[in-house]
């Protein structure tokens, strides 16, 4: 049964209160091997999707960051006093890599990318993306790259430059925390969703009660448990495991021989 059955058909199982309108799964949850520089992007908030686009809403998201090479970079957001004007200057002179902040990215680095934020990310970077459900993207400079075709690649820049927020400035990366017990650390707080990060070492009882929730194991294993049923199942690095509102008492558990797990826990708010 795919997510779209499980809205029409389950939805008030599947998002209690937070049932989204006109039962179209509101989140999309992906896995990215960057291996070679992504275009630079714009995503268009909601208001702005719906005048350029026709289409309900924009794309908010957020990069937890599994792996990265010694080139990996992130792109995200403009240097400091960039304004319209020197972008469309440095897209003149296919320079726009120099109005944009960069920074190497380490593993476990969350990156909030609000919509209207410029970004682009590669070099050998794996991560999780957490978004919006939509596919509103605007491509704003492709390095000069050509086309399969030989041909350079279809750009937006007059929808790009529409749906950047000129006030945003930089965005700097939240580093992971760790400690010697079960650890939340809240990382993005959307109005679209949360997502928390938990370092897990002893047992903890799901959060988000009565909520839907999205959890990704991004270290390690952790055993999910729900005690009415006894039913158990060991997640591993990389699994996403959703829990519909109207589950009660599930539990995670680590692994013993695997040692400290670390996951992702998004919901909606």
């Amino acid at each position: 049964m795919s997510l779209s059955d499980l809205c029409t058909k389950h939805g008030d199982d599947m998002f209690g209160k937070q049932k989204p309108a006109g039962g179209r799964f509101p989140l999309l949850i992906k896995l990215l091997d960057c291996h070679e520089l992504l275009s630079v992007q714009v995503h268009p908030d909601d208001t702005k999707a719906q005048k350029l686009l026709g289409e309900p809403n924009g794309k908010t998201e957020a990069w937890v960051i599994l792996d990265t090479a010694p080139a990996g970079i992130i792109y995200a957001g403009l240097r400091p006093g960039i304004t319209r004007a020197d972008l469309e200057r440095h897209l003149q002179a296919k320079s726009v890599e120099q109005c944009l902040y960069a920074f190497t990215p380490q593993p476990g680095d969350c990156v909030a990318l609000p919509a209207g934020t410029v970004h682009a990310v590669g070099g050998g970077v794996v991560m999780a993306e957490v978004q919006q459900s939509s596919d509103a993207t605007f491509r704003l400079y492709d390095w000069n790259r050509l086309g399969t075709d030989g041909k350079p690649r279809q750009l937006h820049i007059k929808e790009a430059l529409a749906s950047i927020n000129w006030e945003a400035g930089p965005v700097q990366p939240i580093r992971e925390t760790g400690g010697p017990s079960t650890l939340q650390q809240h990382l993005v707080q959307y109005p679209f969703f949360h997502m928390d990060r938990f370092s897990l070492t002893r047992s903890l009882e799901l959060p988000f009660s009565g909520r839907m929730s999205i959890w990704m194991i991004t270290k390690g294993q952790a055993e999910l448990h729900s005690p009415p049923m006894d039913y158990r199942r060991i997640c591993r690095r990389g699994d996403t495991v959703l829990v519909p509102a109207t589950a009660r008492g599930l539990s995670w558990n680590p692994v013993p021989a695997e040692g400290a797990a670390t996951l992702l826990g998004i919901h909606l708010p």
